[in-house]
């Protein structure tokens, strides 16, 4: 009876022993959930933006990306905005080039002359506004005064706090004096993140046929 006992805590010993091997071998590796995306842009040195968040400039490579979807957005003064999805695979660099278009000759460029920036907590936004005036698609030369313009205002916050009641002004100049202004309002603007706003505006000045735009 004694040898029976010993043979069976041996099994049992055995068994546990293989129970154990069996667990750790078939133990996953852990996955990586995160990828990256590597990018390039025509002309070079133009902002990033991924899901709205400032992360650098061109040619810029960004880390430690969930996987999934994103959206991507390069920036440049002079250029208009480029914007594209981006699928991002866990433990893969994804490679994006981008080609801004540069904005057409007729658009006339926007002049932040005041932005306030009280902060929501302490730290220090920055603020960038940029932006260009055109004239609206479907308006035809006219001698008409005033004249439909658009504006196209953007607003971003490169700093690292909040930022709120945030405005600029947009002015037009023609002939060496002003002839048309704008406030734009863009609200609250979170640290890394922008704001885009497009407004028609009626300036008195002179007509598309008589400027030469």
């Amino acid at each position: 009876m004694p040898r029976v006992s010993a043979l069976t805590g041996i099994a049992i010993c055995l068994v546990l022993l293989c129970a154990v091997l069996a667990g750790c071998e078939g133990t996953p590796a852990p996955l990586q959930e995160n990828g990256s995306v590597r990018i390039l842009s025509v002309p070079a040195g133009a902002a990033v933006y991924l899901d709205g968040e400032y992360r650098g400039t061109t040619p810029a490579t960004v880390s430690a990306i969930p996987a999934g979807s994103h959206t991507l957005e390069v920036r440049a003064d002079g250029y208009e905005r480029w914007t594209a999805p981006v699928t991002i695979r866990a433990g893969s660099i994804a490679n994006v080039s981008a080609a801004l278009n540069a904005i057409p000759a007729t658009a006339m460029p926007v002049t932040s002359a005041m932005v306030t920036i009280p902060t929501l907590r302490p730290g220090y936004p920055d603020i960038h506004v940029e932006g260009y005036w055109t004239w609206p698609q479907g308006v035809s030369s006219s001698t008409e005064n005033p004249v439909p313009i658009l504006v196209h205002a953007h607003g971003f916050n490169v700093g690292d706090a909040d930022a709120r009641v945030v405005t600029a002004s947009a002015n037009l100049y023609y002939g060496g004096r002003q002839v048309c202004w704008k406030t734009v309002y863009f609200g609250t603007l979170k640290a890394g993140g922008h704001v885009t706003t497009e407004t028609v505006v009626s300036c008195p000045c002179p007509p598309r046929s008589k400027a030469g735009m």
